[in-house]
């Protein structure tokens, strides 16, 4: 984008390059879809890596083993380019796998919000809607985001 707004047509496209390279990483090391041919077979219905070591793959975090924070580590953070990263496909299927038929809605605390941000990417509306129902409370919030940025992000997609 700063390579777009200082007419550096090079820099912008070392940016692009950056992004492309990073969302691919994501997506054969991190991020596993159904189609994953990378990592192994057992693990690909848990979603997301949790913890990678250089040879080993623990399906916890440094601060939990809860379902939330091991996959809500992996959306942050929500930004424009998570649409890159984070595929529809690879959505609807952890959504499906961990999240749908109330089980987001179960969550406690910032990372109720973070799920629903996610869920912009693939359902913008239950998302936004999610973010101005008349009894959301600010508790549902990451310490580092905004309503006004999850409303900003669902709105734009």
């Amino acid at each position: 984008v700063w390579g777009r707004t200082i007419g550096d047509s090079n820099m912008e496209a070392r940016g692009s390059l950056q992004l492309a390279i990073t969302a691919r990483s994501l997506q054969a090391y991190y991020l596993y879809t159904s189609d994953n041919k990378i990592q192994p077979a057992n693990f690909i219905s848990n979603k997301v890596a949790g913890i990678l070591f250089d040879n080993k793959i623990d399906y916890t975090t440094y601060f939990g083993a809860n379902t939330e924070f091991i996959h809500g580590i992996h959306m942050l953070p929500l930004m424009p380019s998570s649409t890159l990263t984070r595929t529809q496909k690879f959505i609807r299927e952890e959504w499906e796998a961990y999240f749908s038929n109330g089980r987001a809605n179960a969550v406690k605390g910032g990372w109720k919000g973070v799920l629903f941000a996610n869920l912009a990417i693939i359902d913008p509306k239950k998302s936004w809607d999610f973010f101005t129902d008349p009894n959301f409370d600010v508790d549902w919030l990451d310490g580092g985001a905004s309503r006004t940025w999850y409303l900003t992000l669902a709105a734009g997609l």
